[in-house]
């Protein structure tokens, strides 16, 4: 399966290190080169950007991308439902970090 947004190798160095709350799935918080910050953005094996709540795309390019983080609220998320996911990754086992 080939996924739309793939994290660059530097990024996902960074992300490998945060905390999933699901097998294979974290949520964190991106901050943009502009400082515009986007909260609850859902990646899958510490690579793909598959969501963000409350957008139906990637509002932004993966080039504009400072920095990836997680807040208290995106280590334990209080809604881990909900999202609209930007590819078919549901029917694909995907469990497990990247190496």
């Amino acid at each position: 399966m080939r996924f739309k947004y793939t994290l660059p190798d530097d990024l996902v160095k960074k992300v490998v290190q945060l905390e999933e709350f699901a097998n294979g799935g974290l949520q964190a918080t991106i901050r943009l080169n502009n400082g515009k910050i986007y909260p609850s953005v859902l990646i899958s094996n510490s690579m793909w950007i598959i969501a963000i709540r409350g957008y139906k795309d990637l509002p932004f390019s993966l080039s504009e991308i400072e920095d990836i983080f997680q807040s208290e609220s995106d280590k334990n998320p209080v809604n881990r439902g909900g999202w609209e996911f930007w590819d078919d990754w549901a029917k694909k086992n995907i469990g497990g970090r990247h190496p």
